[in-house]
């Protein structure tokens, strides 16, 4: 369970970290592209929402946001043991322009992680902290951005 959770989390990272294509067009405006991923399985359902604001097409803040929720009456049993691994990889963070906060939800068996960062203020220490450090150095546009995650299955908009 943790594992399937992990991939999908390092993933969209990875999409924000690694789409580098640059465009020479510069965006004036404050934009925002909010990215939705869902999945069903093993009894689990996912949702995942990103939300990137861009000024200047360059990334200022990014918000991101795993669901989880437990269907199966069988997996539902095990609460407890997914609370405490989930718990275990999402210590909850507040440093210098990062902040990892997790939401328990026991009566609807539900476990949301939210990831918060301020990319023009973060710290180099507090990225580094979260498995984030290539973020202020990322060249991704919106365009690029918004392409590679729905590359990967993604529901984007742009606001």
């Amino acid at each position: 369970m943790k594992s399937k959770i992990s991939i999908i989390v390092l993933s969209v990272l990875a999409i924000v970290l690694i789409t580098g294509c640059g465009n020479e067009e510069q965006k004036l405006k404050e934009q925002k592209l909010v990215c939705t991923t869902t999945q069903t399985e093993d009894g689990m359902s996912f949702e995942q929402v990103i939300s990137m604001t861009y000024k200047d097409d360059k990334l200022k803040h990014m918000t991101m946001e795993v669901n989880t929720k437990i269907n199966d009456q069988t997996v539902q049993e095990n609460w407890e043991a997914f609370k405490e691994s989930m718990n275990g990889q999402n210590k909850e963070f507040d440093k210098d322009g990062v902040s990892l906060k997790v939401s328990v939800n026991d009566k609807n068996y539900e476990y949301k992680v939210t990831l918060d960062v301020d990319v023009e203020n973060a710290s180099e220490e507090a990225l580094e902290e979260q498995g984030l450090s290539d973020l202020k150095e990322d060249d991704s546009t919106l365009e690029s951005s918004k392409e590679a995650a729905e590359k990967d299955g993604a529901i984007c908009v742009i606001e």
